[in-house]
């Protein structure tokens, strides 16, 4: 996998990764459960609460994330973790010293990403420059393999499942890759699982707790000359690629968005949309990235969704809370020239 370009999006992770999820702040002496998720080891004690005095009955105390019953005598220092907190506080200021020599350079303000708006479910970069950082040596802390190794790991080992795939898809032999079939192909038989109108195909692979993230390669249509804005409000979807909730329907037409447990990008026109309802939300005028990496956070319901060089936030759908039941990773094509590959998960 390549290194990630050094920017706001990069910070932004790995911000995230060294982030309690009890406490909301920087992990402080992290432990780790028997599911793997971590916590600060005084904000678990505070959320467990004192133990019972020994000989009398105790209930195994549970996971604040994914409930999980977790013995107290499974808790191990993530020893870990603490040098990856202590890693990625070093190249958050170094990239922050980088963005404001940048910032100075230019005479001013630095343009950052779009946040998260608590009023709606958009969360977007807007379309202005942002300075680069520079990806010498020197501009880099010597720990910096190690963060990458970070970045790394949390890409999900991730198949696709032939089962919901749309007759006219064509699943790869390693089970990572799809793309129409050509005229002629056999049509599988029916499942009650597989999609019988929508060019889609669900992973092999879904998740009811957790943070999980997979990237997808794409193989963008070509351009479409200088009619391209036209084409993007007319034209018809080149692929789609994101994550659906196990209630999403599997026959008939089904509406990507939303309110029908889909939450996915869109490739038309040469431009990419987030599919929002009751209409798609058109994400900055550039060409699509190649690599779109997926980050979903089931217990915040949140997913996100990031230019996967770069790792610049591109949109985010926000829920209330919990996703609620199991999701999967969604790949759409109904275009030739638009196959769609799982990156094989690296760490």
């Amino acid at each position: 996998m390549e290194a990630p370009e050094l920017g706001p999006g990069l910070v932004e992770r790995l911000e995230q990764l060294a982030t309690c999820p009890l406490c909301g702040g920087p992990f402080e002496d992290p432990v780790l459960l028997a599911c793997e998720h971590s916590f600060c080891r005084a904000c678990l004690a505070r959320c467990w609460g004192t133990p019972t005095a020994r000989g009398a009955e105790a209930a195994t105390p549970a996971c604040p994330c994914c409930g999980r019953p977790c013995p107290r005598r499974s808790l191990r220092s993530n020893v870990r973790l603490a040098v990856e907190v202590r890693i990625s506080r070093g190249l958050c200021e170094k990239l922050a010293e980088s963005g404001a020599r940048a910032g100075r350079r230019r005479g001013g303000r630095i343009p950052t990403m779009g946040c998260l708006d608590p009023q709606g479910e958009v969360s977007r970069s807007f379309d202005v420059p942002t300075p680069k950082s520079s990806n010498t040596e020197e501009d880099l802390p010597e720990d910096y393999p190690v963060v990458k190794n970070m970045l790394h790991r949390l890409t999900e080992d991730l198949t696709l499942d032939p089962r919901t795939a749309h007759r006219r898809l064509l699943i790869s032999s390693d089970g990572r890759a799809v793309s129409l079939a050509p005229p002629g192909s056999p049509a599988p038989l029916d499942d009650p699982a597989r999609f019988n109108q929508l060019p889609a195909v669900l992973g092999a692979q879904g998740f009811a707790s957790g943070r999980h993230c997979w990237e997808v390669e794409t193989a963008e249509a070509a351009t479409r000359g200088d009619s391209a804005t036209e084409d993007a409000d007319a034209g018809e979807s080149s692929y789609a690629v994101g994550a659906a909730g196990e209630s999403v329907a599997r026959k008939g037409r089904v509406q990507l968005c939303p309110a029908e447990a889909v939450w996915a990008v869109e490739g038309r026109g040469g431009r990419l949309w987030a599919l929002t309802g009751p209409e798609p939300t058109l994400l900055g005028t550039g060409t699509p990235p190649r690599r779109i990496r997926v980050d979903l956070d089931w217990e915040r319901g949140r997913v996100a969704f990031y230019d996967g060089r770069s790792l610049d936030l591109l949109f985010a759908f926000q829920a209330p809370g919990p996703l609620g039941q199991r999701v999967f990773p969604l790949l759409c094509t109904c275009d030739p020239r638009a196959p769609l590959r799982i990156v094989p998960g690296e760490g």
